[in-house]
C-alpha cells in the first residue's frame, strides 16, 4: 500500500515515515502543500497521513478538497479545527497529536 505524509515538521515526517516503512508500507514525504501536489501528482497514493496545519488550517484543509478521491487520515493538534467543516466529511479519520503508532497504522489500513 502507497501512503503520503504530509507534515511541515521534519522530525515528525522522518519518525512516521520509519514506522510506516517498518509495517510494510510505501512511503512517500511531503513537507509543504506544493510538495504534497507534486508527490500526489507523481505517484497517487492509496492513502493520505495529512498534517492539518501546514502551517496553516487553511493549507490542510486544501489538500483535504484535492485529496479527497483517495483515504485519508488527518493529524491534528486540535481536532476542533475541523468542527463544523464540510471537509470534515471527507476524511476517513481525524487523529489528535501526538498519535501512537500503532492507531496511525491502523487507520491506514482502514479500520476505524
Amino acid at each position: 500500500m502507497k501512503v503520503l505524509v504530509v507534515d511541515d515538521d521534519a522530525a515528525g515526517l522522518d519518525i512516521r515515515r520509519l514506522v510506516l516503512e517498518r509495517h510494510g508500507f510505501a512511503v512517500a514525504t511531503a513537507s509543504s502543500v506544493d510538495a504534497a501536489r507534486a508527490a500526489f501528482a507523481a505517484d497517487r497514493p492509496d492513502v493520505v497521513v495529512l498534517d492539518l496545519r501546514l502551517p496553516e488550517v487553511e493549507d490542510g484543509l486544501g489538500l483535504i478538497r484535492e485529496f479527497r478521491e483517495v483515504r485519508i487520515v488527518v493529524l491534528c493538534g486540535n481536532p476542533a479545527d475541523l468542527d463544523g467543516r464540510e471537509e470534515a466529511a471527507m476524511v476517513a479519520g481525524i487523529l489528535g497529536k501526538p498519535v501512537r503508532s500503532e492507531e496511525l497504522v491502523r487507520w491506514i489500513r482502514g479500520g476505524d
